[in-house]
């Protein structure tokens, strides 16, 4: 598995009664960036957290930065390197778990791959990492 195959994907939950508050951490590539959830131009393609399991939910992204792309003289806020999500919500009685989508077109340089969405999924309470193979596989 090379660093270009893999996103790793860190969550942290923690529940008090029927409320969690659930910490996604996806780790990006060096060189990769994915769009904002509210990207920069309408033409392009946003990162977005679906939430499954949960009532109420909201979601926190992650702050974008702004990068020069140094082709065309584009300028982009974009989302690189470890990006954290913070989720809130209800849990819905029998829950175990915790799961759902980040979907996200990953882009190298001034290259963008087709769109990709990927599953999670995260314990009700405590800590999970795993890579996810074929995150940027073409």
């Amino acid at each position: 598995m090379s660093e270009r195959d893999a996103f790793v994907v860190r969550t942290n939950a923690t529940s008090v009664g029927d409320e969690i508050e659930l910490t996604l951490t996806v780790d990006l590539p060096s060189g990769v960036h994915v769009e904002p959830n509210q990207p920069a131009e309408p033409y392009l393609i946003p990162t977005v957290l679906q939430v499954e399991e949960l009532q109420d939910v909201t979601v926190e992204y992650p702050p974008p930065v702004i990068k020069e792309l140094g082709w065309k003289d584009l300028t982009l806020t974009v989302l690189e390197g470890s990006l954290t999500f913070i989720i809130q919500g209800r849990v819905q009685p029998g829950t175990a778990h915790v799961s759902g989508t980040l979907s996200y077109q990953p882009c190298i340089g001034g290259a963008c791959l087709p769109p990709r969405t990927i599953r999670w999924n995260a314990p009700m309470a405590g800590t999970s990492t795993y890579s996810v193979l074929g995150a940027l596989a073409a």
